[in-house]
């Protein structure tokens, strides 16, 4: 019984995802994203230089960060957009959109020491750090207050995408 209640409700979180890539958002909505977004990456990049893994180091390979900004864009900016705050979002907020969105800021910190652990160096020591897993309980909770908000996966995906682009090309972020 409970597979049955499951697929269509998680057919239904598929059809909202792809409904909040398809929305384009209002010039307001953006200017409401980047009003919540900027205070947000003050506090993150605050974390990240008292961490200790955020410091101003610029690449100086130009071609390389070219193509970092494109493998940026579709992992993990869109991909873990389009599951964090597209499919869990939707599927966890049937049940109860207050927890549905803590839980989906919440499974989104515990994906990076997963990725840490699983994955392992460049990266691990920094997916591990309590001041950059603070930092991405930030983000997730601004991420997800901005999706609903904005009804749109674009600005999320635009602003993840930016910060961890601007943390591995200006910040001294590890590149794959």
């Amino acid at each position: 019984m409970t597979e049955r209640i499951g697929r269509p409700q998680l057919t239904v979180a598929v059809k909202q995802t792809w409904r909040a890539l398809k929305t384009w958002p209002d010039a307001g909505r953006w200017k409401s994203a980047s009003g919540i977004a900027l205070p947000a990456a003050a506090i993150i990049a605050l974390a990240g230089f008292l961490g200790g893994w955020l410091v101003f180091d610029p690449v100086d390979d130009v071609p390389a960060a070219l193509v970092a900004a494109i493998v940026l864009l579709f992992v993990p900016a869109m991909a873990e957009e389009l599951i964090f705050r597209g499919v869990l979002l939707s599927w966890l907020a049937r049940f109860s959109q207050r927890w549905g969105s803590w839980l989906s800021a919440i499974l989104f910190v515990l994906w990076h020491p997963l990725q840490a652990l699983t994955f392992g160096p460049p990266w691990s020591a920094i997916f591990l750090q309590p001041s950059f897993l603070f930092a991405t309980f930030i983000l997730g909770i601004i991420l997800t207050h901005i999706r609903i908000v904005t009804q749109s996966l674009w600005p999320v995906i635009a602003i993840h995408w930016i910060l961890v682009l601007a943390w591995k090309i200006f910040f001294g972020g590890p590149f794959y």
